[in-house]
């Protein structure tokens, strides 16, 4: 008799039936942007944990945060990989583009009634304008005055020029010790 005959006959004298019970674990896969394949036990709802797949091991909870799916769902994962919220994804509206602008001249019909009042009023800002644009016409003068002084005067030296005299020095010290030595040679000869 063998082992396995032997335990063959302890099976059936102790009635053990040999089907296998298998209990079927429903489980929703998904995968995020980044290429990770999630997955939780049962549906893919609130309150469900989510698992990162991995090939060896027991696998870790998702990190908390938000998860973006390949399929445009955002899953909101608090601590211990609880699923706290799920929605779809809202485009967002894309930027606005600026266009250049043309301008470009409307004429507009004017009643003839507001055509005086307008001149009245573009005659009033004239006068009040007067006084400044002959200010400004001054001031420009100024400044272009004393742009002339300014480059004038950047064009000379900021010093008057200094000579070497030391040659000249050396010349004066050198002819009075030369007359000193002839007025000693003189008083010698005597």
């Amino acid at each position: 008799m063998t082992v396995s005959d032997a335990l063959r006959k302890i099976k059936v004298m102790l009635a053990v039936e040999e089907t296998e019970v298998k209990e079927e674990i429903k489980m929703a896969d998904a995968t995020l942007v980044d290429g990770t394949e999630v997955y939780t036990e049962g549906d893919l709802a609130v309150g469900a944990i989510l698992y990162v797949k991995v090939e060896e091991g027991e696998a870790p909870f998702a990190p908390e945060g938000i998860h973006e799916t390949v399929d445009g769902q955002m899953i909101s994962v608090g601590s211990n990989g609880e699923i706290t919220e799920i929605k779809e994804k809202v485009e967002e509206a894309p930027a606005p583009v600026e266009e250049s602008m043309e301008e470009v001249e409307v004429e507009v019909p004017v009643a003839e009634a507001a055509l005086p009042a307008t001149e009245e009023l573009l005659n009033g800002i004239a006068e009040i304008i007067a006084p400044f644009t002959q200010e400004i016409a001054t001031l420009t003068e100024e400044v272009t005055a004393l742009k002339a002084r300014f480059n004038k005067i950047a064009g000379e030296p900021a010093a008057s020029p200094i000579r070497n005299t030391f040659s000249e020095t050396k010349l004066a010290k050198d002819t009075m010790l030369a007359q000193r030595m002839e007025a000693l040679r003189a008083i010698r000869k005597n």
